[in-house]
């Protein structure tokens, strides 16, 4: 299948997955037909019938980015967005504010401006991991969907989540139930839920672009690592957004924080991804064993695996000397699954069993 091609048939998605070493499972093949119906009222003019877009969510590692990045490489079209939910929410958020305090600002009037600017034409938008977490951003999600449906988009969007468990605090959750009427009663809703987690297969490449666990600095893992410590004349601070940030290194590609000062700072997910952008390779030391943390120390922490990877950056790991598997902290059980699987792809050193 060439990236001219719409995925027309469950035939051409597995043409693709064997172009690149892959068998695809039988709730992969389910989902197809409607991946492939999306495609087709993506290349019309026509504004998408109802129910054309798709909700495909299910447990980390069951190859829906994959069928999303499939599926919009191969649609023909120059009138097509695809976005992680984070780079989308910061991109908003920066263009609904980027007049605050200007004469005549209003956040309703801003916030329709900055979707015309994001959408422009566009026929496709695909976002990947899809969540709402912040009460704050329930409305904005709620706008952005009707928006999406008005225009006659197609949206396919992948998550964790099924549409009921979305802004999973009992105290705001009403603030998204209109958000969840109108993926329920306009989406396609699709679960992908087999029974292999691909990530956790050896040789798996995706996410990061490698990696280490290291349980210790001990100087043989750190060269089996090619980690060299930071000298103390070597610290710098850092300012992504609003907030400062102590760093241990910050040179060329490679960014290294001490755990305290990264995760126990007023440290956010939008840091995180600015500084993504320019250091491709980060390093977190002194990380704590698994009790040695408060919950919004590890949550940081599970934002930067989250951020990470989501990203394609390397990160080394070093600390955590007791963890078995089971990622500390007291998120909700999906995000907990979702980073498990991502910090599992991390090479352990010392390995199992050694």
């Amino acid at each position: 299948m060439t990236a001219m091609q719409a995925p027309a048939s469950a035939a051409e998605f597995q043409l693709a997955a064997q172009a690149q070493g892959l068998a695809l499972d039988a709730g992969q093949l389910a989902v197809l037909p409607a991946l492939a119906a999306a495609a087709a009222a993506a290349r019309s003019a026509e504004p998408a019938p109802d129910n054309t877009s798709v909700y495909l969510w299910g447990p980390p590692g069951r190859g829906k980015t994959w069928l999303l990045d499939t599926l919009f490489d191969s649609v023909d079209i120059a009138q097509k967005r695809r976005l992680h939910f984070h780079d989308f929410f910061r991109e908003l958020h920066a263009l609904v504010f980027a007049g605050y305090g200007n004469p005549g600002y209003r956040q309703d009037s801003a916030f329709a401006a900055a979707l015309d600017q994001m959408l422009g034409r566009v026929r496709l938008l695909c976002f990947d991991e899809f969540h709402v977490k912040d009460p704050a951003d329930a409305a904005f999600i709620t706008r952005l969907l009707r928006t999406v449906l008005d225009r006659g988009i197609v949206l396919v969007a992948t998550s964790n989540y099924a549409p009921q468990e979305l802004l999973p605090d009992e105290m705001f959750h009403h603030l998204f139930e209109p958000g969840v009427a109108l993926i329920t009663g306009h989406l396609q809703v699709l679960e992908l839920d087999g029974d292999t987690d691909y990530r956790a297969r050896p040789g798996n490449t995706a996410g990061f672009a490698a990696g280490y666990h290291l349980r210790s600095n001990d100087d043989a893992l750190l060269a089996v690592a090619g980690l060299i410590p930071p000298g103390a004349a070597e610290g710098v601070q850092l300012t992504p957004g609003t907030r400062t940030l102590e760093a241990l290194r910050a040179d060329g590609g490679q960014l290294w924080f001490d755990f305290e000062d990264l995760c126990h700072a007023q440290s956010a997910t939008s840091d995180y991804l600015q500084l993504a952008q320019a250091h491709r390779h980060w390093v977190i030391s002194g990380v704590p064993p698994v009790g040695g943390s408060n919950p919004y120390g590890w949550q940081r922490f599970g934002n930067v695996v989250d951020v990470l990877y989501d990203a394609g950056c390397r990160l080394d790991v070093i600390g955590m000397p007791d963890y078995d598997g089971v990622f500390p902290g007291i998120a909700h059980p999906t995000d907990l699954a979702r980073i498990r699987s991502r910090f599992g792809m991390l090479q352990q050193l010392p390995a199992a069993g050694s």
